[in-house]
């Protein structure tokens, strides 16, 4: 089916309109409406990632629309957190508007993956009437139990790499090619406004009415079939399986072994017909047709059998039982340096501690989610207590979400636990962690959610749990950190509930045939540099990316670097740095950004930095500084 794209401003209150990309099947008709909005820049930045998925469902009988969020890309208005009620009440009216357009049908659905599918989710509670089903991926219901701000309380130390990311994109200016007015002015006014959000974060680090306000009450949710997926190397599995477990209508799980990413396009394997699956679902519930979405198994999970650096491409497809985090389990009590199975709890104190070492290096997994090898030695000499099953007298499918319970009398400080699966030569693959914020056990007796996972577990291998007072790189040191005594420690750990001996399957990936990538014409990345590194960071250097619209005749290049450093106790510091071009023989943008982050035992230092040029001229020059106190963290 032949599609033509459109770019168009939804109108969604008296001061605010949304930019969105337009596909529709070509000629006149009325056809279901599928909307996506993000903060990405879904007219250059996003184009491809965007343009790949929605025309392909514009071309089986969909108009789909790609939408800039309020403050982002080419939409006027303000962004000033993520998922604001402004934000999502905009949503909500561009559900309305999108049903009454003489191109739609009258049913919508919403789709989305991270932000977008967070952002679907609450618009969702609001009970459009046009709104008809979802598709959703990465997705949370509450943003402080799963996302990328804490673990279990403890602070991510890369939520500042988040939050550095929303300081630069706020930071953009509209397209003037594009954006319907004065874009300097709104540019001016995005740059004058744009503070960064980790000082709201930081201000809000116990799961207050902050962070109550922002979340979706799923259990009250409109009975909308919803179509959720998720990997098991993402953390949002876990939200993924609740938001499952809570959803009042019609709902069909997939978790495969993806990284944070579309099950089409991700890097780890095996992908699957992600668009196909989705196609499904919007030819049953927007167009009405019997397209056998419902046949499959309330839950799709692959069973990863996974190699030495923790790749799970070996396994397969079963489809389980969704509530099996409730049925039988592993149950071990940790005893000295064993895991003791079906035995009693322990009341002899164990006690736990950690020194901390800086990497020589840091990875891409800021968020430990992705399965990979571990080294538990390292791990016991710096403190950290390993205990070892004796090795397994079969294969078992286990997975969903281990939980850890102990008695402890710590009043602070953070307790983090990693879950591993042991060869018998000893190599070891992490296959989840978790991690509980003392200062928030609400009495002596807590239990410990690790995050979701599924793997098969193969004879004469044995699992392992690794715990420990420190969980750096990945948390922030807590404040007044100290030895932890534990008591009646257990772990358990959920089978896989096959439902049959059935195997899923699924179609292969398929994306539209977008245009493929030219080279940049007008930028010299050697020429778009970073600040220098201090000697006593350890940096992961983001991806560049560059790419050239045809379309606008833009060459648009990104470059980023992270940094972390570490010292004696809770004293540490993250920074994320930025420099973006865009570039074109009537338009040269350049704009700079830097957000550190230090502690001391008291406070958190925050400090940033602006710099936005247009060709020579300093459009906007802003460097500050504040302090916010430290808590309970």
């Amino acid at each position: 089916m032949d599609i033509v794209e459109t770019t168009l401003n939804i109108p969604v209150s008296k001061s605010r309109t949304l930019s969105a990309r337009l596909w529709r099947p070509a000629g006149d008709g009325r056809w279901p409406a599928i909307l996506d909005a993000s903060p990405y820049r879904m007219g250059d930045l996003f184009w491809f990632v965007v343009e790949r998925d929605l025309a392909w469902l514009a071309a089986r009988g969909y108009a789909t629309l790609a939408i800039d969020i309020a403050g982002s890309g080419n939409s006027n208005g303000l962004i000033s957190d993520e998922y604001t009620a402004d934000e999502i009440a905009d949503l909500v009216s561009a559900v309305a508007w999108a049903a009454n357009e003489p191109w739609c049908e009258g049913a919508v659905g919403l789709s989305g993956f991270s932000w977008g599918a967070f952002a679907a989710l609450r618009a969702s509670m609001a009970k459009p009437p046009a709104l008809k089903a979802m598709v959703l991926g990465g997705v949370s219901e509450d943003g402080w139990l799963t996302d990328i701000h804490y673990l279990g309380g403890a602070l991510y130390t890369a939520h500042v790499d988040w939050a550095g990311v929303m300081l630069m994109l706020n930071a953009l200016p509209p397209d003037p090619a594009v954006f319907a007015g004065d874009w300097r002015a709104e540019w001016r006014t995005r740059l004058e406004s744009n503070m960064p959000w980790i000082l709201r974060w930081l201000a809000h680090v116990a799961h207050d009415s902050y962070w109550h306000e922002k979340s979706a009450r799923t259990s009250d949710a409109p009975p909308i079939p919803l179509l959720l997926y998720a990997g098991t190397a993402d953390k949002y599995a876990t939200s993924v399986l609740r938001i499952a477990a809570s959803w009042p209508g019609r709902v069909r799980t997939i978790l495969g072994p993806w990284e944070h990413a579309r099950p089409h396009v991700a890097t780890r394997f095996p992908r699957i017909g992600y668009l196909q699956e989705a196609l499904r679902w919007w030819d049953q519930f927007l167009k009405g047709q019997e397209s056998g979405a419902l046949d499959a198994p309330d839950l799709r999970v692959w069973i990863a059998a996974p190699d030495a650096r923790g790749e799970m491409a070996e396994g397969e497809w079963v489809a389980a039982d969704a509530s099996a985090d409730k049925k039988p389990a592993f149950k071990f009590a940790v005893r000295g340096e064993r895991l003791v199975r079906d035995a009693a709890p322990d009341d002899c104190p164990i006690q736990i501690s950690a020194r901390r070492e800086n990497p020589k290096s840091l990875g891409p997994d800021l968020y430990e989610d992705v399965p990979t090898a571990f080294d538990w030695r390292a791990a016991r000499a710096l403190g950290a207590l390993v205990a070892f099953s004796e090795p397994l007298e079969r294969d078992c499918d286990v997975g969903f979400t281990p939980v850890i319970s102990a008695q402890c009398e710590a009043t602070s400080g953070i307790l983090v636990a990693r879950l591993l699966d042991i060869a018998p030569d000893g190599a070891a693959i992490r296959m989840t962690s978790g991690a509980v914020n003392l200062a928030y056990a609400r009495d002596k007796r807590f239990e410990m959610p690790l995050q979701a996972t599924s793997f098969r577990l193969r004879k004469d291998h044995r699992l392992a749990l690794v715990l420990s007072t420190d969980g750096w790189p990945t948390l922030w040191p807590a404040r007044r950190v100290s030895e932890v005594s534990l008591a009646s420690l257990s772990l358990s750990v959920p089978f896989v509930q096959r439902l049959s001996a059935a195997v899923p399957a699924f179609g292969a990936p398929v994306v539209h045939d977008v245009p493929a990538p030219v080279e940049l014409k007008w930028i010299d990345p050697t020429k778009e540099p970073l600040p220098p590194a201090a000697t006593d960071v350890v940096s992961v250097h983001g991806r560049e990316s560059a790419l050239h619209l045809p379309a606008t005749g833009t060459d648009y290049f990104i470059t980023t670097r992270f940094d972390l450093a570490a010292g004696e106790g809770d004293v540490a510091r993250a920074a994320k740095f930025y420099r973006v071009a865009f570039e074109r023989p009537d338009w040269s943008i350049r704009v700079d950004t830097s957000l550190e982050v230090s502690s001391t035992p008291a406070a958190f230092k925050v400090s940033w930095r602006i710099d936005a040029r247009e060709g020579a001229t300093v459009v906007h020059r802003a460097q500050r500084e504040t302090e916010i106190s430290r808590t309970t963290i």
